[in-house]
């Protein structure tokens, strides 16, 4: 996988506040089966164990980089609350027709250009379902 990713197609960051500690968060996030039900069309590899603060992985499957969830916590005047910043970044580009690994050529052809923006917008609507739906499980355990 030695690619050049200075340009990633797919360059998605994001930062969600959920009210819970990073040692509950990283608890669900180490999972490896949390990754598969939330990225299915990607096959993470950890490359970065940075343990309450989060995990990188590299990123093969229906596309080629690198991701990492960042935990940052945050500490309220309000006693006894907990919160953490997730930070969520995903630098990528579409694989190439019948590879999990190869990254492919895109030109600048205006069809293309479309492609990758309906890409990169579908990967941003699923990672924020994704992270709101950790955020309502955690806050909100008895809805």
């Amino acid at each position: 996988m030695s690619q050049n990713f200075e340009h990633s197609m797919i360059d998605i960051s994001d930062d969600t506040v959920i009210y819970a500690s990073s040692a509950e968060l990283i608890a669900i996030i180490r999972e490896q089966t949390t990754w598969v039900r939330w990225w299915p069309d990607l096959t993470l590899q950890v490359y970065g164990d940075r343990g309450e603060k989060g995990l990188r992985w590299t990123v093969s499957g229906a596309l080629v980089g690198s991701s990492e969830i960042w935990l940052e916590p945050i500490h309220l005047a309000s006693a006894g609350e907990a919160a953490t910043i997730v930070h969520y970044y995903l630098r990528a580009n579409p694989t190439r027709n019948g590879s999990e690994i190869y990254s492919r050529n895109v030109t600048n052809s205006a069809r293309e250009q479309r492609e990758i923006h309906k890409l990169r917008e579908r990967h941003v609507i699923a990672w924020k379902r994704t992270v709101w739906a950790l955020k309502d499980s955690l806050e909100n355990p008895n809805v």
